[in-house]
């Protein structure tokens, strides 16, 4: 890793930055020509009907975080993202990362699985789920779409929908950076430079580099560091004005990650894994006893063209990507020095996009949007599972198996004012799936290949999805809204248990009603909804049914979730800023084993255990002390809350500038996070108790381009995970990151 070093080091002593700590940077301009000073909450402007307007005039519950409250949040990367926007609740499965939104998400993380929840990144859609794990640099603001958004973005968006928007490089040069240093010896920086390169034409380039030389945990039998991470990324824009009417943006991107924070198992605390002698407890949730090391390495890249032209009466946007990523991973499953599981896989993505959209040039008093998407994912993946548990050290299986996806879509929505204050908005949407699953599954011997079974399988689908909401303004400061809205999920293969049948799409109705309003002069703003959704077919991942490790999925359950979520924004003074939130859950499965169901729900039992009547609640017993590993038992399931929906979560920050000397701040800030706790699988068993998260920092800025920060994230050390998964051997876990602190120079030009 000496070279990767070398390069973060050289990055940081370049010095980079993330957007000022506490207030507005300031870009260097002559000062006839500053914007008018402004007093209160700035105007946040979204593209969540895929135009831009004020977030308050917009009938969808959406969080819209600013670069600025980001920084003053420490929030630097999609692993905190949920510490801002308490709605959501993001987890780590290998190298995927999870959004759960408003408690809707998958528990599935393998290979050619996509989200419940869309993440997007300036207009182009990430299906693979390792995209979703990223360190934010060059924001301009993240946009949390809450509830299905199933007419303009469509694809997955069942939940919701997570979108990155980057920083445009403009007429004027920008150079901001940071470089930081912190404890486990954690070298970090930032880099983004933007202007005019030429008339009419503008680039940028944004850099970020980590490098974590000591571990947040041990592997002690191999007496070498664990759960550390050595990344960077760089993303470039190139924007060609070519007319008044025409603008052309050229993206690309790369990013190389080697990381094993979320893959460092350890065995669960309460729960011992199975040994050959007898069972095997855990030796700290940082700390592991792997007679292997895991860790997963992962290369990711893209390239988008983004075309908007002003026709006149209409603008016509059209965007292209193609996106590429490439996944070696080596799991050591059980945690233990004894070779029970081990899981090796290389895996690759590459996606191929083209969406068009033309919307009409007026909206008063009524607008107008249609469009046509396409969608064409190439999924690969080669697993090998060995170990004592599934047929010895140099047998197991041996998985090679594709998945290609074309996916098809046309839509159109269109709003109305029936009066000055009173709109009504109606869209639907048509999507076309054809997936094909190729390869197969082989018995290993001896480190060889025996017997193959094909897995050669298709399915495909055509669904319509829709919305219909109406707004009313109540003055100038307040408006109420309500909608209904019918999203659903793609129907899917398990790539890791590719013979069993594939899952068909899951259906969620979202029924929600809010209000959002301005007011004190627009030094408070403060949003609320509430929502009920009904969602049926919903994708479970089930050990039960799988052979040990492989999970599989089913179309087993049906969930019920209310839920109301508010969110405030609060300016007392020009140098003051409170801010946070709550979102309050009731997510229960309404059908997941009753008697008649197609499927009953898995539960599991610490051994010596024994499963009773099939179809209860309750269907096993424990019979004796703990032996190591799980009885896997089938009941029912209803009413138990679902995987990853806490039923409260809060957050609230403050942010407070002092000015010292003539052109000199200090800036404070305090944010802190609540999670009731919710459970990782369907029976409850394995949960994450309830929670709290503390960061804070302190900056002096000298002048308003360079500033030198002290901060601190998870300040009180404590215990969290990122997850909990059961397998026959037991349960393991990944626990979060424990306290960090550091400081960073930075600047802003």
């Amino acid at each position: 890793m000496a070279y990767r070093t070398d390069r973060l080091r050289l990055l940081a002593c370049a010095a980079t930055i993330s957007t000022g700590a506490l207030a507005m940077p300031a870009a260097a301009q002559d000062a006839a020509s500053a914007p008018p000073e402004v007093h209160g909450l700035e105007e946040i402007v979204v593209t969540a009907q895929r135009r831009a307007e004020n977030l308050q005039e917009v009938p969808i519950a959406i969080a819209a975080v600013t670069a600025d409250s980001l920084s003053r949040a420490g929030v630097n990367d999609t692993n905190s993202l949920s510490q801002v926007v308490p709605s959501v609740n993001f987890q780590r499965s290998g190298a995927s990362g999870l959004f759960f939104v408003r408690g809707v998400g998958t528990t599935n993380a393998s290979v050619g699985d996509e989200g419940s929840n869309a993440f997007y990144v300036d207009g182009v859609y990430i299906p693979d789920l390792s995209g979703t794990v990223t360190q934010f640099n060059n924001i301009a603001r993240i946009e949390v779409l809450k509830g299905p958004q199933g007419t303009l973005f469509g694809r997955n968006a069942f939940g919701g929908l997570i979108h990155i928007i980057t920083k445009e490089p403009g007429e004027v040069f920008e150079a901001q950076g940071e470089a930081g240093y912190g404890n486990y010896q954690t070298v970090q920086g930032r880099l983004y430079l933007g202007g005019p390169v030429a008339e009419n034409l503008s680039m940028d380039l944004a850099l970020t580099g980590y490098d974590q030389g000591e571990g947040w945990g041990r592997n002690v039998t191999l007496n070498r560091d664990i759960k550390k991470m050595q990344y960077w990324g760089a993303r470039s824009k190139l924007v060609w004005r070519a007319s008044d009417a025409v603008k052309v943006t050229l993206a690309g991107d790369y990013y190389d990650n080697d990381d094993n924070t979320a893959i460092g198992w350890s065995v669960d605390e309460d729960y011992p894994t199975r040994g050959l002698a007898g069972p095997i407890t855990s030796i700290g949730s940082m700390d592991t006893a792997s007679d292997h090391y895991s860790l997963t390495k992962l290369k990711s890249w893209g390239a988008s063209a983004t075309i908007e032209a002003d026709l006149g009466f209409a603008d016509l946007t059209s965007i292209s990507s193609i996106r590429d990523s490439r996944n070696n991973s080596d799991f050591d499953v059980d945690a233990t020095q004894v070779p029970w599981l081990r899981i090796t896989f290389e895996s690759g993505s590459r996606a191929y996009q083209q969406e068009l959209r033309l919307a009409s040039a007026e909206t008063d008093p009524l607008s107008w949007q249609i469009g046509a998407f396409y969608l064409r994912s190439e999924v690969d993946n080669a697993s090998r599972f060995r170990g004592l548990g599934v047929g010895g050290v140099r047998g197991g299986s041996f998985i090679d198996a594709t998945l290609d996806t074309d996916s098809y879509a046309t839509f159109g929505e269109l709003s109305y004012k029936l009066t000055p204050t009173t709109q009504i908005t109606g869209g639907i949407r048509y999507t076309k799936d054809k997936r094909k699953l190729g390869g197969g599954q082989y018995v290993v011997v001896a480190d060889a290949l025996g017997a193959f079974t094909p897995t050669e399988d298709s399915i495909d689908y055509g669904k319509f999805t829709w919305r219909a909401a109406i707004r009313q303004e109540l003055n100038d400061d307040v408006s109420v809204y309500a909608s209904y809205n019918r999203g659903f999920k793609a129907g899917t293969y398990s790539l890791q248990s590719p013979t069993n049948p594939p899952v068909q799409p899951q259906y969620i109705n979202a029924y929600e009603a809010g209000v959002k309003s301005e007011l004190f002069d627009r030094r408070l703003r403060l949003n609320a909804a509430v929502f009920h959704y009904d969602i049926s077919n919903y994708q479970i991942r089930s050990a039960a049914a799988g052979a040990l490790g492989a999970a599989v999925l089913l179309n087993a359950a049906s969930v019920k979730v209310d839920g109301l979520d508010v969110e405030f924004d609060a300016a007392p003074t020009d140098n003051l800023r409170i801010f946070g939130g709550f979102n309050w859950l009731d997510s229960r499965f309404s059908n997941f084993g009753k008697p008649g169901s197609d499927y009953q729900a898995p539960f599991i039992y610490p051994n010596p255990a024994v499963c009773d009547a099939p179809g209860t609640a309750d269907p096993g017993t424990t019979t004796g002390s703990y032996a190591g590993g799980f009885a896997t038992c089938l009941g029912d399931a209803s009413g138990f809350q679902t995987p990853g929906a806490p039923d409260f979560t809060a957050s609230l920050g403050a942010s407070l500038t002092v000015p010292v000397r003539d052109t000199g701040e200090l800036r404070f800030n305090l944010l802190g996070n609540y999670n009731s706790g919710f459970p990782f699988e369907s029976d409850g068993l394995l949960r994450q108790k309830k929670y709290a998260l503390l960061n804070g920092s302190v900056a002096y800025w000298l002048n308003e381009n360079w500033g030198v920060e002290l901060w601190g994230k998870n300040i009180t050390g404590t215990k969290y995970f990122q997850q909990k998964i059961s397998t026959g051997l037991g349960a393991t876990t990944n626990r979060a990151a424990p306290a960090t602190y550091g400081v960073t120079i930075k600047f802003d030009y």
